[in-house]
């Protein structure tokens, strides 16, 4: 069975990035949970996936042009507020392995140095769409495993070539275009495949059978923890 990752800790049951969402990941036990980072104007490491945050909160505006006293004024949709990185760490540290999202530039120097300050290396999996920002954060601890996340067919063809240069520890791609062929290679290359958006147990049934190491979903409950 691949291992459970919570998309955004239980983001089909709670409020997506929130606390109460990640308390909901570790109490369904999800092997680990799936988080975003993004930085406010005063460089601030915040947990959201969204550079705006109209679509979250009751409030507008970019996440990297209001502070954090400014976010911490807003209401989540459903509940909750915007936390920060280190609350979340807080709350997780010892209890669910992290898997950090790199959504901005500036992210890779606060998210290593945070991560060494509360001394979760051996808890903590960084993930990007932006191979710029996985080289980075890799270049300043060499020990963090690094994937890069994709959806397209192009960037399947080119992802050998993309693995050499960072290097990446794992491939990350969108679920739907994920082929027996595909894992066979990446397992060839001592590469773990981590699929996201599997929000339905036919699909990860599917990627089951392919021999995909971890799956990235909304609805953990959908599948058998123990």
């Amino acid at each position: 069975m691949p291992l459970i990752v919570g998309h955004r800790g239980a983001a089909g049951y709670a409020p997506e990035n929130t606390l109460a969402s990640f308390k909901l990941a570790i109490d369904i036990g999800c092997d680990r949970t799936e988080l975003d980072v993004r930085l406010t104007k005063d460089k601030q490491l915040v947990v959201i996936h969204d550079k705006e945050v109209s679509r979250l909160t009751d409030g507008t505006g970019l996440v990297s042009e209001m502070n954090l006293i400014e976010l911490r004024r807003l209401k989540c949709v459903g509940g909750g507020y915007i936390p920060t990185l280190q609350e979340v760490v807080d709350i997780c540290r010892g209890r669910i392995s992290l898997q950090i999202e790199l959504k901005a530039i500036g992210t890779p120097e606060l998210v290593s140095e945070l991560i060494a300050r509360n001394g979760i290396e051996d808890q903590v999996v960084i993930t990007s769409f932006q191979p710029s920002l996985l080289a980075e954060i890799k270049e300043l601890n060499p020990k963090l495993p690094v994937g890069l996340l994709f959806w397209t067919d192009e960037t399947m063809a080119d992802i050998w070539h993309l693995a050499e240069n960072i290097p990446l520890d794992f491939l990350a791609p969108y679920a739907e275009i994920i082929t027996e062929e595909f894992v066979k290679q990446a397992h060839s290359l001592g590469k773990t495949v981590y699929a996201y958006q599997v929000n339905n147990k036919e699909l990860g049934d599917k990627l089951t059978v392919m021999g995909v190491d971890e799956i990235g979903t909304d609805f953990p409950k959908l599948f058998s923890i123990t």
